[in-house]
């Protein structure tokens, strides 16, 4: 059997389970799958950094405000990493206040599943109660409707 892993020696679940992901009709182990998918976002952290998007002309315009002419909850959120990227933290915020707010939550989740996929201690997994979601979904819709409106103390919410 060449896929047999020795699992006396390798103390990675993930590989010693010999779990596998398939993609395009190949079947990699996913240990793979998820350091592809590391290097992909470190590319990606990569290029927001060095290519600003206030810049005309280098990203795509958001679908919805080209449409609209409103702004999304994700209006400015890459114009805000790459200023976070660059150690502006009031400047990410000015650009999107939400989506800086939601990024502990979004490396927490990441950072716990690279280190289980990779059978490092992790800390545990949360349990998000449905009535949390709903309030989130608010407060997301919430942030559209108010980054929107023309009101002197709102108008620092659009981006």
């Amino acid at each position: 059997m060449a896929d047999r892993v020795d699992t006396v020696h390798n103390k990675n679940p993930m590989i010693r389970s010999g779990r596998r992901f398939r993609i395009a009709g190949m079947t990699i182990p996913l240990w793979v799958a998820y350091a592809i998918l590391t290097g992909a976002g470190v590319a990606v952290l990569a290029v927001i950094y060095l290519v600003d998007p206030r810049e005309p002309g280098t990203y795509p315009i958001c679908p919805f405000f080209g449409l609209t002419g409103w702004h999304c909850p994700g209006c400015g959120a890459l114009r805000a990493m790459h200023q976070l990227l660059h150690g502006n933290i009031a400047a990410a915020f000015g650009f999107n206040a939400y989506a800086m707010l939601a990024l502990p939550a979004i490396a927490y989740s990441l950072t716990a599943g690279a280190l289980r996929t990779y059978g490092l201690p992790a800390p545990p997994r949360l349990f998000i109660p449905a009535r949390w979601i709903w309030a989130l979904l608010a407060a997301v819709l919430a942030f559209w409707l108010l980054r929107n409106l023309p009101f002197a103390p709102l108008t620092i919410l659009a981006p």
